[in-house]
């Protein structure tokens, strides 16, 4: 019988040996290896509050693992509690024995407790978490362009490096930019920590008044020909609080077009293609019928509400964009029958509020990643239920329910985990 608990300090050692091979990609060679990533799992757990280990049990052998996380989200402007999970591992001889399900339900479980009504993961198979209730969140590309396609605006004397000594300079701008953006998690400094030690890795920010309005954290890489004087660049995280900053920044990345060939920039922004000079990859690649490619994209982080009553509960003082109407959502939760239900909302001039018995204007059948995906401002109404995601009372009511749930913005996301 499988037991979850929280791994002990002296079982750390168990949860590095069984992460090395469940992720091959990136398994230790040596045992001096394995005490490098118990030192840093150790180091991390002190550090960073709300990081906690839990393990799968069969007796005193550890046969899952995993690890959770509390953050704070800002949502529509305020920030909410959201519980990650990440670095879900099976032992090689206990696959396909609901170990990784005994993990997941106790996760929803964990932070239902505690009063979350949200979480969120990185997904190594979206299908598979999709399955599970998790729905998706906005799409992610990745641009390669060249250094001369970042506009020239002729401006960047307040550029400078960011030193060690500066972390809380940059986690300050972190936060401005946070409390400006819809899905954007708070940081600890310990999460710039692993930056700081690399010397490939360099940070550059926009510097005013004694403080930073904008920073772009960026590596090098050797292009795979027989010129060592032309690299690749990689933008890792670019952060801008004000129109200036973004401008300096993007003059310091044109004016390495004499010696860098490509700058690889990920960006969950939709409109990016319209900043640049020239989107294109560089590649050549054409798409039927004239369509130049720019960009990869994937999806990868995903929500799930784990109460629903509970999110649109602390989601009160959020004004949906002035619409009044009441929804009485029919939430299909296979993975979490304790999330599934009827749950009426009375949206009154945007406001909602949880409401007992009721009358709605209008009834919707939808599983709960689809209507995480929407309350979120991640896709909109009409478009699930033209993907036949949802059922409705009223199909008249389609386009009001899409205006109820219409954000301008969608979730981004600058948080590994």
């Amino acid at each position: 019988m499988h037991q979850v608990r929280e791994i002990q300090s002296d079982e750390l050692r168990q949860k590095i040996i069984l992460e090395q091979q469940a992720y091959t990609a990136y398994a230790a060679e040596s045992d001096e290896e394995i005490d490098k990533a118990l030192k840093k799992e150790k180091e991390a757990l002190k550090e960073i509050e709300g990081l906690h280990a839990y393990g799968v049990f069969e007796g005193s052998q550890l046969i899952g693992s995993m690890s959770l996380l509390d953050f704070q989200m800002n949502i529509f402007g305020s920030y909410l509690p959201v519980g990650g999970l990440s670095d879900v591992a099976v032992d090689l001889l206990h696959k396909k024995r609901r170990v990784a399900k005994s993990l997941v339900d106790y996760y929803l479980e964990h932070y239902d407790r505690q009063g979350y009504a949200l979480t969120a993961l990185y997904a190594f198979r979206p299908d598979f978490y999709y399955q599970m209730g998790f729905g998706y969140a906005a799409k992610k590309d990745v641009y390669t362009v060249s250094p001369s396609a970042f506009p020239n605006f002729g401006e960047k004397s307040d550029l400078t490096y960011v030193s060690k000594d500066e972390e809380q300079m940059l986690l300050d701008c972190y936060h401005r930019y946070a409390d400006k953006h819809h899905g954007v998690m708070k940081k600890v400094p310990f999460q710039y920590k692993r930056t700081f030690e690399k010397f490939g890795i360099k940070i550059v920010g926009v510097k005013k008044n004694g403080q930073l309005t904008g920073y772009a954290i960026f590596s090098f890489k050797k292009r795979e020909i027989n010129n060592s004087l032309s690299n690749n660049m990689t933008i890792h995280e670019f952060v801008y609080n004000d129109k200036d900053a973004l401008q300096q920044l993007s003059t310091f990345f044109h004016s390495q077009k004499d010696q860098i060939n490509r700058i690889t920039f990920p960006t969950q922004d939709p409109w990016m293609h319209h900043f640049f000079s020239d989107p294109r990859d560089g590649t050549d690649e054409m798409l039927p019928f004239v369509y130049h490619q720019t960009n990869q994209s994937g999806v990868g982080f995903m929500y799930r509400i784990i109460n629903v009553k509970r999110l649109f509960t602390q989601l009160s003082k959020h004004n949906f964009n002035n619409m009044t109407h009441t929804v009485t959502f029919k939430v299909n939760d296979t993975m979490y029958p304790a999330n599934a239900g009827d749950v009426t909302v009375a949206f009154k001039n945007g406001k909602p509020t949880v409401v007992n018995g009721a009358k709605a204007d209008t009834e919707i059948t939808i599983d709960i990643a689809d209507l995480t995906s929407l309350v979120l401002g991640v896709v909109g109404f009409n478009k699930l239920h033209l993907y036949g995601k949802t059922t409705v009372s009223n199909e008249d009511h389609v386009d009001t329910i899409d205006k109820l749930f219409f954000a301008k913005e969608q979730p981004i996301t600058l948080t590994n985990f």
